[in-house]
Parts: structure tokens; sequence; C-alpha cells
């Protein structure tokens, strides 16, 4: 099936990535804030409140597989196969999309910690900012945060980067070394064994030991194993949309019916997130067969999604700031109750304002100007179909 809709962007998968910007979002404002002390958070049954507020862990796991679905899809549409991937090129696409933001937000927080801002201040009996700067350059703050503990909120979201950079740079010699495509997902299936090992062998000994780099790989493997079947595979209608409701089953028992995902030994298994990631990957698949058929999702209920989605790089990193000054103006003024509504609602809006604007202003014009550079060199004239992240 040729790919149609050139240089447009997947609504479905924007509305994905925004449902789960949207968890963490509101992860972080219920630890500092809870929305418990309004009315309606006080008579919400548990696994809704659970659904709607403690949900940011799986929305990050949603994220590693959207991840793995997306820079295997945009290696398909720009080498045609997985053995064509150019080192140069990859790397160089990835350092234009992801490193511009990257130093400038550890600039900011480097300032902010020498000005000794409230929040933002790595304590020194954990670390230090050059070794906080060292690990977020070198993509291994998971690693730090195992050994020394949470580190600042804006600092902390850096763990999930560090994985899926570690995943980059591995994904192209992968691709290379594996020769055919069937080789490259006999390998990714390895780490669907691995996952849910490393995720409850290093978390019994460590409370962060499931930012491992080998904790979410199964999530991020079946991603681009779903990417290769919408690529290669022709699927039946009544097929395809069958993948998609029991995709949307899986992802419902995870994220709303936690206590039968625990009764059937998921969690404690750590079987939770390969669950939520085949059933992420089965409507990935889903989506993208409608995609290159020209069907996009424009309803306007799902528009708020899409606007945070389409922005969910910047918007996930430079959300804390939102959450924490929001935060500390609404103590400072002693609000409580149901001005907890405004809290929730504003920090949502003004996270995807302040994630737009930067995306518009200096993520994406950095990133055109840098694949204009180097585009002789290394990129062919064959135009990308998704945007990357």
């Amino acid at each position: 099936m040729q790919e149609r809709l050139i240089n447009k962007r997947n609504s479905g998968i924007d509305i994905l990535r925004g449902i789960s910007v949207i968890a963490v979002i509101l992860l972080h404002i219920n630890i500092r804030i809870p929305f418990s002390v309004t009315y309606i958070g006080s008579i919400l049954p548990k696994m809704i409140y659970s659904f709607l507020f403690w949900s940011g862990y799986y929305g990050v796991c949603i994220f590693f597989v959207v991840s793995g679905f997306l820079i295997t899809t945009t290696s398909l549409n720009k080498w045609a196969t997985l053995s064509g991937v150019s080192l140069r090129g990859f790397y160089t696409m990835r350092f234009a999309r992801i490193m511009p933001l990257l130093v400038v937000l550890l600039i900011v927080l480097s300032v902010l910690h020498l000005s000794d801002i409230a929040d933002f201040v790595i304590n020194p009996a954990k670390t230090s900012l050059a070794r906080a700067l060292f690990a977020a350059l070198t993509f291994h703050i998971n690693w730090l945060e195992m050994k020394v503990g949470y580190l600042p909120g804006s600092w902390d979201v850096l763990w999930t980067l560090s994985l899926e950079e570690i995943f980059y740079l591995f994904f192209p010699v992968f691709c290379i070394i594996c020769r055919k495509e069937w080789h490259f997902v006999a390998l990714l299936s390895v780490f669907l064994i691995i996952g849910p090992f490393a995720r409850i062998v290093w978390f019994s000994e460590n409370e962060l030991g499931d930012h491992n780099n080998f904790a979410y790989m199964d999530a991020i493997a079946l991603g681009c194993i779903a990417a290769l079947v919408t690529k290669r595979i022709t699927i039946k209608r009544h097929v395809l949309n069958s993948m998609s409701f029991i995709g949307w089953g899986l992802i419902i028992l995870i994220l709303i019916f936690r206590r039968a995902a625990n009764q059937l030994y998921l969690i404690e298994t750590g079987l939770n997130v390969t669950v939520l990631a085949i059933g992420t990957a089965l409507v990935l698949i889903g989506m993208q067969k409608r995609f290159v058929e020209g069907k996009q999702i424009s309803s306007k209920f799902s528009a708020a999604f899409r606007y945070l989605g389409r922005n969910s790089y910047e918007v996930y990193l430079t959300h804390m700031f939102i959450v924490l000054l929001f935060v500390n103006v609404f103590k400072s003024l002693e609000l409580s109750g149901e001005w907890v509504w405004a809290l929730y609602i504003s920090i949502l809006i003004a996270s995807g304002v302040l994630g737009d604007l930067v995306a518009r202003y200096f993520s994406n014009p950095l990133n055109s100007l840098l694949r204009e550079k180097i585009k002789p060199q290394i990129v062919s004239n064959m135009q990308e179909t998704i945007e990357i992240r």
C-alpha cells in the first residue's frame, strides 16, 4: 500500500500522545495538590480516580510504544528498508529534533539551580549539578536517579528521554546488522521477555529500579513490530477492526480495571506494561492503516488532545515549570476546595500553550534549519510522512 497524505500528521496518533501527556501532567499536579479535596474528587470511585490522576506512569509507557512505532515507520518511509538506514542520516536527524530543546532546558535548569530557586536546586547530598548535566547529556539520568534517588521535578522527567535516546543509539545499528526484517523482529522479540523480568527484578531491589534501560524495551519493541506489520502486511477491514477493538480493550483493562489486572497477576509479574503495550500497538496499526487511506480524526472533541499531542515532546519537557509555578502561587493564595478545579484546568491550558510556543518559535524552526543544512549530504529526496515524536 502506497503512503499518502505526504507531510500530514496522523491525528489519531496525536490524540494518543495528547492523552498520554495529559495523564503525566495530571499525575504531577495530583502529587502536589490532590484532586480528592474537591467534592467530585471525594466521591469518585477509586478506579476512576486512579485512571484520571494516577495514570502518568502508563502514559509514559504508551509514549514508548509510539516512539518505537514512529521511528520505525519514518525509517521505512525514508530508506525503504531497515537495512538501508543511514547511520549518519539517522543520528543527525535525531540530533536536530532532540538536542536543541534539551540543551536550552539544561541551561535554564542550571541557572535556576545556581540562583537557588526553590524546587530547582539539586540536593548536594545526592549529586552535583555537573554530574546531573553529564548524565542528562549522555542519556543515563535514569541510572543516576536509581543510584541517588529522585532529582527535582524538571530534571526527573528526563529519565524517559534517556531510555529513548539509548534506543535511538542502537536502533540503526540493529537495522544494519539484521540484514532481513524478520531477523530484526526476532531480535526485538527477545526484549518481550527481558522487559517484564527487568521491571520486576530491579524494582524489587530499588524504588526506582524500573527506570533501568531494559524495563521498557518490550514496549518500544512492540511499537517497532507494529510499524513493520502496518507497512508490510495487508490486513482485511474486519480483521483490522477486531485488532483495534482488542487493543482498546487491553488498554482499558490496564488503565481502568486495575483490580482485575492485579487479580490476573499482571502487575505482580510485570506483564501489565506488556499488555498495555500490546494494546497500544494494535491500536496504532489500525490508526496508521486508516491514515494511509486518507482517513483522519478531526472532531471538535479531540481537538485539545490533538493540540497537546502535536507538541508532546515540548509539553513533556517544559510542563513542570508550569506545574511548580502554579502550585506555588495556589498555595501562597491559600486557596483550597473547589478552587482546585481552576488550578488543574489552568495548568493543562498553560502547559499546552507553553509547549506550542516553544515548538512554534524554537524547536520546529531550529529543527528545520538543521535539517536543511545537512540535507544535501544525508537526506534523500523522499519526503517524510510522519513527524517523529
